[in-house]
């Protein structure tokens, strides 16, 4: 188990200078933007503008204050029905985690520009790893992520109790590893009735990579 909070976190230029945002975790530990597996941050998006392109790459987005988002497909993609963003998006804080294609052109709009929004980006390298980010209120959940090796559980807002024990404040985030090979990770949330959590489960192509590894196979 391994824990991060306020302190721990990075805040940078996006990759195309757009904008910032604070890296919340990476894997391998200390990973750059072109060799990371998986990496979770949060965005602040303040203006229109494209997103970032991160070819190979698997990315979830959920929005986590301001009024929202429009993700927009450039013109050809949208002349094309069988691209997987071929309308346009909207997400806001109540919207499910949305998946894309990191290498996909998207121009983001803000719904109402007076309105900054924070966003959570989970970004997993596609022939390495896959991942699934779920959405979680106030009550008591039982996660059973018998495919995973990794889970990621981030506490956007309130607090939580997990596994009766790890009480998770806003901005906390916690990493589960699968403790036998092929075992999953199962975990018991009790969260506040003002609580949003973000429940994350990495499964790795090969399992050996999972071990702290780099996405190599050599140790860091």
């Amino acid at each position: 188990m391994q824990r991060w909070g306020q302190q721990d976190y990075v805040t940078m230029l996006w990759k195309n200078g757009g904008g910032t945002t604070t890296e919340l975790a990476v894997f391998p530990p200390g990973a750059s933007l072109e060799h990371f597996v998986w990496r979770l941050s949060c965005a602040e998006v303040r203006v229109a503008g494209p997103f970032s392109a991160f070819p190979r790459i698997d990315r979830s987005l959920a929005v986590l204050s301001g009024a929202g988002l429009i993700l927009h497909a450039d013109e050809s993609q949208q002349s094309n029905p069988s691209t997987p963003l071929a309308q346009s998006v909207r997400l806001d804080k109540h919207s499910l985690p949305y998946r894309f294609m990191g290498e996909l052109p998207i121009f983001a709009e803000l719904l109402d520009p007076a309105s900054p929004v924070i966003d959570l980006n989970l970004m997993t390298r596609r022939d390495v790893c896959q991942h699934h980010m779920q959405r979680l209120e106030s009550g008591s959940h039982f996660i059973d992520a018998s495919d995973a090796q990794q889970l990621l559980l981030y506490c956007a807002k309130g607090s939580a109790i997990v596994h009766g024990r790890e009480n998770l404040q806003a901005s906390d985030l916690l990493m589960l590893d699968e403790e036998q090979p092929a075992t999953g990770i199962r975990v018991h949330i009790d969260a506040d009735e003002l609580a949003l959590l973000f429940c994350m489960r990495i499964s790795f192509l090969n399992h050996e990579l999972s071990q702290r590894n780099d996405p190599r196979g050599n140790s860091r």
